[in-house]
């Protein structure tokens, strides 16, 4: 974004005289004067313990050229340029609505519980091979982070990638609103957000917000095993589904441990290999072909545009573990969806030569049922797919009391404590072993992943 003051003064309502600063250029948006880079405009925020009005002067100190200012905060600084807003979110929002429709790119906004930032990356590395492509940066998701990431676009973009995130209901309104998206994905209704939302029914509903800002001629992608979304979903807008039965589906999947090929049934010729471990990958990259087939991208296309893709800095990682077996690391976030999609990998995973460990730990935050969510998860298990599961933790023992069901008693070691865990495991590995960690990260797997890793075992 490059605008002067009197531009961005006719983008938002402004209600002071900006004559004087009239042409002022400003090249950014920054809200953190630790960040703060020569042309910003500084948006202070006002919170609950800190208003940062207080930081105006020093953020233009610290180079940026301007700043909003909320007209019933009193006392804005001399010699500062200022645009005087009712309210400094919402003129950031209406200030990234107006940029957006100027560049009028093309949009496909994505949510869901899961894998929302793995999808975004496949669906902008699939675009950048035929149109130049702006995609949201780590975390930029939310209120703030939305309007922000639209801001920086370059003004010669042509397909927005913009990932859409939340806690509680009518957020992702507020965000397809700024949008009105082309293209809307869902990738999945999962458990996160439970302890706001109650139900995995009221974190459908709150993900279908997305359908909001949509209208005849926009498209939603959602997966078509998810009954939750079907009721839910309108004749407003255009429909495509993904997944075993849905409009596009895969074929053949082969697991590996670099990532997982495939073919679909549009194009059965066409094997494509994701470059990100885990089979559900596959999924979210079949959503983000629906998306890239409006856009005239091919399955040849999408398998060229895959083979040259920079590998996502995903969590879920191979590393080398303790006599040379290989861990495979996702000891930082859990829920019931994340742990059996990466159980399904890990189970799929051909291992002639290598037994397969399971390392797990509770799932937080999941409410009254969690232990029947943690039930449920160890169930998934499939006879004989795993050779030995260790656990530690109050809810995980509803895991291991179901894992015992598929694959023996004798094959589930149960701890009351973390280090427990970590002896035991350590004295059954021999290095012939693949063994995946996963566990939410207030349990501290990732304690066990280094002590596999130290060199000293």
């Amino acid at each position: 974004m490059k605008k002067t003051v009197a531009e961005m003064a006719e983008m938002i309502s402004v209600f002071n005289d900006v004559e004087a600063w009239r042409d002022v250029v400003l090249t950014g948006v920054c809200f953190d004067t630790r960040q703060i880079q020569a042309g910003d405009l500084f948006v202070p925020f006002v919170g609950e313990s800190r208003d940062g009005h207080a930081f105006v002067k020093d953020a233009y100190d610290a180079g940026a050229s301007a700043a909003l200012w909320q007209k019933d905060v009193p006392n804005p600084p001399a010699g500062v340029p200022v645009l005087m807003v009712e309210d400094t979110l919402t003129a950031l929002q209406d200030l990234a609505k107006a940029y957006l429709k100027e560049v009028h790119p093309k949009t496909i906004a994505i949510t869901g519980s899961n894998g929302k930032t793995t999808t975004k990356d496949i669906m902008a590395a699939i675009v950048a091979s035929k149109y130049r492509v702006h995609k949201t940066g780590g975390n930029f998701n939310n209120h703030i982070g939305l309007p922000y990431t639209i801001l920086s676009m370059p003004a010669d973009t042509e397909v927005a990638v913009l990932e859409m995130g939340m806690n509680h209901r009518h957020e992702i309104e507020v965000l397809t609103k700024i949008v009105m998206p082309d293209i809307a994905l869902i990738t999945n209704i999962g458990e996160a957000h439970l302890e706001h939302l109650g139900s995995r029914e009221e974190i459908a509903k709150a993900k279908m917000e997305i359908a909001i800002g949509l209208d005849a001629s926009s498209l939603l992608i959602y997966p078509s095993e998810e009954e939750l979304l079907k009721p839910l979903v309108t004749d407003n807008y255009r429909v495509a589904t993904f997944g075993e039965d849905g409009d596009l589906r895969p074929e053949m999947m082969r697991t590996e441990m670099e990532g997982t090929s495939f073919t679909t049934n549009a194009a059965p010729d066409v094997e494509i290999f994701v470059p990100i471990v885990g089979e559900h990958n596959v999924f979210n990259t079949m959503a983000a072909m629906l998306a890239a087939q409006e856009l005239g991208i091919s399955a040849s296309d999408v398998k060229e545009a895959l083979a040259n893709m920079e590998r996502s800095n995903s969590r879920l990682e191979w590393l080398v573990g303790a006599k040379g077996s290989d861990i495979l690391n996702d000891a930082y976030n859990s829920s019931p969806t994340a742990l059996m999609a990466v159980l399904k990998t890990f189970m799929h995973l051909e291992a002639p030569s290598k037994k397969k460990f399971v390392v797990v730990a509770d799932m937080l935050e999941l409410g009254a049922d969690a232990d029947t969510f943690h039930y449920n998860a160890g169930k998934s298990i499939g006879k004989g797919s795993i050779d030995k599961v260790f656990a530690y933790g109050n809810h995980i023992e509803a895991f291991t009391k179901a894992a015992a069901e598929q694959i023996g008693e004798e094959n589930v070691f149960y701890f009351e404590t973390k280090a427990a865990l970590e002896a035991e495991l350590l004295a059954q590995v021999t290095g012939e072993e693949y063994i995946m960690v996963k566990g939410s990260y207030g349990m501290g797997l990732k304690d066990i992943v280094e002590a596999l890793m130290s060199e000293t075992i």
